[in-house]
């Protein structure tokens, strides 16, 4: 006897669509820090040899730039339209509205440098 998918559905668990956004973010941020790391390491004139040295010498300014831009994104998360805001009280009408999405959330992570 097969199983009766409406009841498994049912169960099936429901993630909100923050927590979708902050994995990304997250997931952005960590492949923007293993881009730098490994660029690092590939270079002749860097001081680190591999992606771990560079981790360990730049541990505070990755933790300071995660803290800063998570704070960004959840400003941006709940005032998608602050551009517009100020863009407007610059005088000029135009709008930078941006809803945060999937692809938005990784790119929000991966940007910086």
């Amino acid at each position: 006897m097969a199983p009766d998918l409406s009841v498994i559905s049912e169960m099936a668990m429901h993630i909100p669509e923050s927590a979708h956004l902050w994995a990304l973010f997250f997931a952005g941020h960590g492949l923007h820090v293993l881009k730098r790391a490994s660029l690092s390491a590939k270079s002749r004139i860097s001081g680190t040899k591999t992606r771990l040295d560079w981790l360990r010498t730049n541990a505070l300014a990755v933790a300071i730039r995660l803290f800063v831009n998570a704070a960004a994104f959840s400003y941006w998360m709940a005032h998608p339209d602050a551009g517009t805001h100020v863009v407007h009280s610059l005088g000029m009408p135009f709008n930078f509205s941006l809803e945060p999405s999937h692809a938005t959330a990784a790119m929000f992570g991966l940007s910086g440098g």
